[in-house]
């Protein structure tokens, strides 16, 4: 899992010392946090005034999808911001809109509103150009019912004149007031400086290093029920759930306890062919995905069981491979119908280098959700695993005999020495008499080969070939 440090400060930003906000509500009891556990901030408000911008300025991240059209962010989504010491847990929400009364809208205000429940800091995000508007007024009215400490966030200030602006805004009675730009970096020391006063004491053992945490991303085409998978197996409505194709936006991170060991999901964008992209809010919304599979350690890549394995699902496959992810196949939908898996697995074996094992599975019924996560923290430990020399060297003499390696001429390739020098994913180095005479057709038999034998189905295999003197290949 990546958690990046944010350093968000932009050059000729200046920083008052931390100070505790005068004007915060503080009515609420906080208790506090265990160790281990970081602080949570949720930021929120009325579509289009700036949010992802913000949340992507103080996490140091380019995950949220940005666009000027209202409503592209829909799903909570969580980052990890540090500041003077202190690290916390951003929550970037929809828009809240109450008189949007289509089932999307009200799924959005709802994932909103969950946010709040375990925040102990809102920042509550207003367009300094145009607060306080009417649904300015309806979220701060339904902020003001949380008991929650809240600071009013003008965002947009780019000119000097915006801070009369945002003086304006104390009118809400919420809280302190702070004039931020978050898309060119304006006074975001200053705002950091007051989160970080705002929050919680630290328990002693708050800041300590956390262990790591296995990547999990779930991905494929749109409308296969990938985030009703993600709702279930979290037990909660985390993410927008619609049978519109292209629901999910922004890839969602969220924390899952899995029998006493933390698990993070990231829920995707469905994966669409370049052509069939409708707008650029898709086009980033691939991008997104794909970078959320980047960072993940085991893609579980969503099928659609009735419409059995497509050529889109392929393509899925594929890309989780490009990005080095360890590849779990997920046949969604089982209740509905049951496509023939002996099928199934022999199309991915003769198309799919990496060979992914296959689960079977419904989000509605809940049957077969208990044997996803386990399987793919299989597939997690194999990427990790370090296989020893002696048994690879043992495999790849047996293997030589079974196929020598390709000649010309009266020069035969010859296997002269495996070893494993890295991990997640596994990366082999061949040593050989002459790496100019690998063929691609011998270098894959050997890689699904090694696969096959040390049980690396599913999971990414690097097969370096050098020349017993030196260079790579």
């Amino acid at each position: 899992m990546v958690r990046r440090s944010a350093d968000p400060m932009t050059e000729g930003e200046t920083r008052d010392s931390p100070r505790r906000v005068p004007g915060a509500r503080h009515d609420r009891a906080q208790a506090p946090r265990l160790a281990g556990e970081r602080p949570i901030v949720a930021i929120v408000g009325y579509p289009n005034v700036g949010k992802s911008t913000l949340f992507n300025r103080l996490t140091g991240r380019r995950d949220a999808v940005i666009d000027p059209v209202p409503g592209v962010t829909r799903d909570r989504r969580s980052g990890i911001a540090e500041w003077g010491g202190r690290t916390f847990e951003l929550i970037d929400t929809g828009g809240i809109d109450e008189k949007d009364a289509t089932p999307i809208g009200r799924q959005v205000a709802e994932q909103a509103t969950r946010a709040l429940d375990n925040a102990d800091l809102v920042m509550f995000v207003v367009d300094v150009h145009t607060a306080p508007t009417a649904g300015d007024l309806e979220v701060a009215d339904r902020l003001r019912h949380t008991r929650l400490p809240v600071m009013v966030i003008a965002n947009k200030a780019e000119r000097q004149e915006s801070e009369i602006g945002a003086q304006q805004l104390w009118g809400l009675g919420l809280g302190d007031v702070h004039a931020v730009s978050a898309q060119h970096g304006l006074g975001i020391g200053d705002l950091l400086d007051a989160i970080v006063a705002a929050l919680p004491e630290p328990n002693p053992d708050q800041e300590a290093s956390a262990p790591e945490v296995p990547a999990l991303c779930i991905m494929g085409r749109p409308n296969v029920g990938k985030s009703s998978m993600l709702n279930a197996l979290l037990g909660e409505s985390r993410v927008v759930v619609h049978d519109r194709p292209g629901t999910t936006r922004d890839p969602v991170d969220t924390l899952l306890d899995h029998h006493g060991q933390e698990v993070l999901l990231t829920d995707t964008a469905g994966l669409r062919k370049r052509g069939r992209m409708r707008d650029s809010v898709e086009h980033y919304s691939q991008l997104r995905a794909i970078q959320a599979a980047e960072r993940s350690d085991v893609a579980l890549v969503v099928c659609d069981a009735t419409e059995g394995l497509t050529d889109a699902d392929l393509r899925a496959v594929d890309q989780a491979a490009r990005a080095r992810c360890a590849t779990l196949l997920v046949m969604n939908k089982w209740d509905l119908a049951q496509p023939d898996l002996d099928d199934i697995i022999g199309e991915l074996r003769a198309k799919s280098r990496q060979r992914p094992p296959v689960e079977v599975c419904s989000a509605v019924t809940g049957e077969g959700l208990h044997r996803l996560v386990p399987a793919a923290l299989r597939l997690y430990e194999r990427r990790r695993a370090h296989i020893p020399t002696r048994l690879l060297n043992e495999a790849i003499r047996e293997l030589a005999e079974e196929r020598p390696g390709p000649r010309r001429g009266r020069r035969r390739l010859s296997l002269r020495y495996l070893v494993q020098v890295d991990t997640s994913p596994p990366t082999l180095r061949l040593d050989v008499n002459d790496r100019s005479l690998m063929t691609r057709d011998y270098g894959f038999w050997l890689e699904n080969r090694l696969r096959r034998r040390f049980e690396l189905e599913g999971v990414p295999l690097i097969l370096q070939v050098r020349d017993r003197g030196g260079g790579h290949h």
